[in-house]
């Protein structure tokens, strides 16, 4: 049986994805390709802390560390895709269709 803490993070791991791919297809299309960064982003976090984690715990609390590790990626790539869409804001506004004046 899978200790709740490994479940609880694979489902931090998988929101994220979710998060990036729903992210994506908001954005204009030169610029959907840059929420799948925000993975890698998260994905890099998550392995840091993976790395630190299990040199400072023991064998026993390895499931803790896991579901710290992928709670600290989750926040990262929603960080991640905050600063996306932060930074493309005048693309998207440029795109989107004039709105009618009064007639």
């Amino acid at each position: 049986m899978v200790p709740i803490q490994t479940t609880l993070g694979l489902v931090f791991i998988g929101s994220a994805a979710i998060a990036a791919g729903i992210f994506g297809m908001r954005l204009p299309a030169g610029d959907r390709i840059s929420a799948g960064l925000t993975l890698v982003v998260g994905a890099g976090v998550g392995l840091i802390s993976l790395a630190i984690g299990t040199d400072i715990a023991d064998a026993r609390s390895f499931e803790i560390v896991f579901l710290i590790a992928s709670a600290l990626g989750f926040v990262a790539t929603v960080a991640s895709l905050a600063l996306l869409w932060r930074w493309t804001e005048r693309r998207r506004r440029a795109e989107q269709p004039e709105a009618a004046g009064p007639a």
